[in-house]
């Protein structure tokens, strides 16, 4: 069940390092509710300044990543789960519409939510985390223990579904993208990054190209997001060496590190094993070996 859905219910921390919180992607959707902090949530190209009571909802393929300042506590709830495991579930109930949202309004802001919808969503919530923590009784039997779990989990995330369907349909206070001139430079950096990554640049070329101070450049970068411009764009580049690795099997390293934008394969190698602690070919058969454990279990 934990490969299908992970439920983290008001998450809180009160000190951290902005290395807690990287860019990152993944091939689940996500409900993100921002209950108390200080945080700016960047999306792609998007940046929110979050409010309590804002729920995101996303498709993880878009490299995003929390900014939360260390002047509160930043408290959250975050569901991911699976497009595998839930098609079924809400196809056989005929409510395929259920992920209308995360289709076509994907990497969206609700805000002003009702309080007492956002109370029920809250509760749902909770219920789920209760569930997926549940420990197995003494004495039961653990198959028939495994399925009631699943169905209640199943049922919880369903009704779930129901309110973020409900409130996707409703027409909410619109939420602009950017607040401030620095929040507009930002998204054009990271615009323009998102188009150029494959190629071989540097600050000064995004710089230049977006007819903006280099320096002013780096440090509203930094402030806003939390990472510098270089941390942004090879997150860029490994976000997709990963997608090669695993979709294009008959693809070599070489060609992996030069189609991401890597410099050298030796250089692509090295950063590789650094942020994941293994090679790109030991990723690949990892990759490779858990999509044939899914493949046997269907």
């Amino acid at each position: 069940m934990d490969e299908n859905i992970k439920v983290f219910f008001r998450k809180s921390d009160k000190q951290w390092s902005h290395d807690e919180f990287p860019y990152h992607s993944h091939d689940k959707f996500e409900i993100y509710y921002f209950h108390s902090g200080d945080c700016k949530y960047v999306i792609g190209d998007r940046i929110y300044q979050l409010q309590p009571d804002d729920i995101i909802i996303m498709n993880g393929l878009t490299l995003h990543c929390a900014n939360p300042e260390m002047t509160a506590p930043y408290e959250r709830s975050i569901i991911e789960f699976s497009q595998e495991w839930i098609k079924p579930l809400v196809n056989g109930l005929q409510v395929s519409e259920l992920l209308i949202p995360f289709y076509k309004l994907s990497n969206s802001l609700l805000r002003n939510v009702d309080k007492t919808i956002l109370c029920e969503i809250e509760e749902l919530i909770r219920a789920l985390s209760i569930q997926m923590s549940e420990q197995l009784p003494q004495s039961k039997d653990l198959r028939l223990h495994n399925r009631l779990v699943n169905a209640k989990v199943s049922t919880l995330f369903v009704q779930l579904l129901f309110k973020i369907y409900e409130l996707s349909q409703s027409r909410l206070a619109q939420v602009p993208l950017y607040e401030s001139e620095k929040d507009y430079h930002v998204e054009r950096v990271i615009n323009w990054i998102d188009e150029y990554f494959t190629t071989d640049i540097s600050l000064t070329n995004i710089a230049d190209n977006l007819n903006i101070s280099k320096y002013y450049m780096s440090r509203i970068f930094k402030e806003i997001t939390g990472f510098t411009v270089m941390q942004y764009l090879m997150s860029c580049r490994m976000n997709r060496a990963k997608f090669l690795l695993e979709m294009n099997p008959e693809k070599s390293v070489l060609d992996v590190a030069i189609e991401s934008g890597f410099e050298s394969p030796s250089h692509f190698s090295r950063f590789f094993r650094q942020q994941l602690k293994m090679t790109p070919t030991e990723y690949r058969k990892r990759q490779n070996s858990a999509r044939l454990v899914k493949s046997n279990r269907k």
